[in-house]
């Protein structure tokens, strides 16, 4: 199987969308995974689509009607990794510009591998003060003892006044 990342940004009110999973279903390939948002007038899509090589290399064809709106590559899968132990986390974070370059900076220095992270900003119930949720998913080598590492990670969000929620990724 062949898989293409497709990155698209688009004028909201233009039926890129629909037109672009149109084109995933009528060259034959599967979505594998999407992220699709919008904002008031520009919508960006993330696409991660597979399917045999001819399938994929229809779409690729089919795709650069959108040129100047879409970056299109080949990729793999990650191979199996048995070794390394999968896990997520949940952050509230109060929403200041440092915030995510704090939290990369910790998990790169203890050499993690970012799987996952998505960011939501929302302004708090009753306050209304201005927060991020920000979800992660991980992975640490099995030598790396979880205790330590959770040690240090309630510790790095503590002393940046975030809240934190860690656990093994089930699914």
């Amino acid at each position: 199987m062949e898989n293409l990342v497709v990155v698209i940004l688009g004028f909201s009110k233009s039926p890129v969308i629909g037109e672009v999973f149109n084109l995933v279903a009528q060259s034959g390939c599967h979505v594998m995974d999407a992220r699709v948002n919008t904002t008031a007038t520009h919508v960006t899509m993330t696409l991660l689509i597979g399917g045999a090589w001819n399938t994929v290399a229809k779409f690729e064809s089919s795709i650069k009607k959108f040129e100047g709106q879409v970056l299109v590559a080949r990729t793999q899968f990650r191979s199996p990794q048995p070794d390394i132990f999968p896990y997520s986390s949940y952050i509230v974070a109060p929403d200041t510009s440092d915030v995510l370059a704090k939290l990369i900076q910790f998990l790169l220095k203890h050499e993690l591998t970012l799987y996952n992270i998505h960011v939501e900003a929302y302004k708090a119930p009753i306050t209304e003060a201005a927060m991020l949720g920000i979800s992660l998913s991980f992975g640490f080598h099995e030598n790396y003892l979880v205790a330590d590492f959770r040690e240090h990670f309630i510790i790095f969000c503590d002393d940046n006044n975030f809240d934190v929620a860690m656990e093994p990724q089930k699914n």
